[in-house]
């Protein structure tokens, strides 16, 4: 740093050398402000000085071609020389000092992302065990809520079955009480009768002593009194009659005949219909039935809907009766047939189901067996048609209420004709019924 200070400081003298100029011209005669130097001059051995003139333009002149060809052309390779030499020790030190502080910071830089890895790696062992930590206690949860959730489980299921038996204990229980409490009205009643009878016999007795025509009429009273008697304790010592869904629920009882009963179809409102407990293991609830052709069957939707007929004879129970049973449970629909020569015949479909009125109490039928052939095949998935809601391609018309397509290859509710059509085949009797499949 010292030399380039020398050096700039040279530099700075010659630039102030090359620019001095003495501000006078040169002397001539004519010219009055025309001045002369006087500069001492020392030249001898006694060292006194002597006076001389000198031409200061020509000085000037000298001056500055001495300036210019001898010191500027000298000094110049010297001072690029200097400048070059200084730039370049100046780079070599800043790159030295450079590398230094860059060797420097990288090792602190190093230091520094060995320090960060470190921790993250620690930071991470840290988080591995947190996370082993945390699956280990959702795995003792998952396992506790797992055993707690079987144990509700197990306690709810044990105390559903419970309730069920403390439900059903309470209502035998209420039905014994209320037998319990029929029998004793009923031994009241008769207690009371039996006095009543014994007054009674006793006041006949007295006034049989008092008149025979009396004694007639009173005869007379007793007799109609005794049959209303019997008449109300055959009505009061009857026995609960149960109420029936349909006749399936009195398959496998051996009191029960074929018959007119009172069913249930939506456990609330009882209608009758026939049950018929002798073909194939009994239990059939007979919804339409045609053998004297009596009964009109040429009738509007609203009575298909809610039936018409007589139970013991011809009838249609009702669509609506049809839908209540089979769409809550699995039916099957047997029909037989009887030709004019007696012959029987049967078709036996596993599957029956009778929709809603807002589906026009669509049939799904299927799984035929039997030996009058599967003739109601075509009727699967149709809607129900009557005269004043056809449904079809106006069959119902010309062949009677029915689900008929296209029309049909069976209808057995034809408008009273001699006979009853099933593809080809006229019968002149016609049953069809229903049972629940245990």
């Amino acid at each position: 740093m010292k030399a380039m200070e020398k050096t700039i400081s040279l530099i700075l003298q010659i630039i102030v050398l090359s620019t001095v100029h003495v501000n006078s011209k040169p002397c001539s005669q004519s010219n009055s402000e025309c001045k002369q130097v006087r500069m001492p001059l020392i030249s001898n051995d006694l060292k006194a000085p002597l006076v001389a003139e000198f031409d200061i333009t020509s000085v000037n002149q000298q001056l500055e071609s001495y300036i210019n060809d001898d010191i500027k052309s000298t000094f110049s390779e010297e001072i690029q020389d200097m400048v070059k030499n200084e730039k370049d020790e100046t780079k070599t030190s800043m790159l030295q000092d450079y590398s230094l502080k860059l060797n420097t910071t990288k090792k602190e830089y190093d230091k520094r992302f060995s320090n960060i890895i470190q921790n993250l790696k620690a930071k991470q062992r840290e988080i591995k065990l947190e996370v082993s930590e945390v699956y280990k206690n959702l795995s003792e949860s998952k396992s506790t809520f797992n055993t707690e959730l079987t144990d509700l489980l197990s306690g709810f299921e044990h105390r559903q079955e419970s309730l069920k038996l403390a439900m059903l204990s309470e209502y035998l229980s209420k039905l014994q009480q209320s037998q319990d409490s029929n029998n004793q009205k009923f031994h009241d009643l008769a207690s009371d009768l039996k006095s009543q009878f014994a007054n009674l016999s006793q006041e006949l007795k007295e006034e049989f002593m008092k008149s025979t025509t009396n004694l007639q009429i009173q005869r007379q009273e007793l007799e109609e009194w005794k049959t209303n008697l019997m008449e109300t304790l055959n009505d009061t010592l009857a026995p609960i009659e149960y109420k029936y869904k349909d006749c399936s629920y009195m398959r496998g009882d051996k009191n029960k005949r074929s018959g007119v009963y009172t069913i249930y179809p939506d456990e609330i409102n009882g209608i009758k219909a026939y049950c018929d407990m002798s073909t194939d293991g009994g239990g059939w609830t007979v919804f339409q039935r045609r053998i004297d052709r009596k009964t009109s069957f040429d009738r509007n939707w609203i009575d298909y809907k809610e039936g018409f007929g007589d139970p013991q004879k011809e009838l249609w129970l009702g669509n609506k009766y049809l839908n209540i049973l089979t769409s809550k449970d699995k039916y099957e629909l047997r029909v037989d047939l009887t030709d004019k020569n007696n012959k029987k015949t049967y078709a036996l479909f596993k599957t029956f189901i009778v929709g809603d009125e807002n589906s026009k109490y669509k049939l799904t039928i299927g799984d035929y067996s039997g030996t009058a052939g599967n003739y109601m095949a075509h009727n699967n998935g149709r809607a129900f048609s009557t005269k004043d809601n056809d449904n079809s391609h106006k069959c119902a018309v010309g062949h009677g209420a029915w689900w008929h397509g296209a029309c049909s290859n069976s209808w057995l509710n034809g408008m009273d004709s001699k006979h009853y059509y099933w593809h080809g085949y006229k019968y002149n009797k016609t049953k069809m019924m229903i049972r629940k499949i245990l």
